[in-house]
C-alpha cells in the first residue's frame, strides 16, 4: 500500500484538485483546458506539480490515490 498523506488535498490548490478529478475520470490534458477555459500548456503544468507533491508519476496512479 502507497502511504499518501490522509487527506491528500491538503497540499494541493483548489485549481490542482479540480485537474485531478478531472484526471481521474478520464479527461486528457486538452479536454481539461476546454473544460475549464485553461491553456493545455498551464493544465500539464499544473499536473506536473500535483504529480510532484502527491509523489506519483502516472494519471493511474492518480487515479489509485484519489479512490483511497
Amino acid at each position: 500500500m502507497t502511504n499518501y498523506p490522509q487527506n491528500i488535498y491538503e497540499k494541493l490548490t483548489k485549481r490542482e484538485i479540480e485537474i485531478s478529478i478531472l484526471i481521474s475520470e478520464g479527461y486528457n490534458t486538452k479536454e481539461i483546458a476546454l473544460k475549464l477555459g485553461i491553456k493545455s500548456n498551464t493544465v500539464s503544468t499544473l499536473k506536473k506539480l500535483i504529480f510532484l507533491k502527491m509523489g506519483i508519476h502516472s494519471d493511474i496512479a492518480l487515479y489509485k490515490a484519489l479512490k483511497e
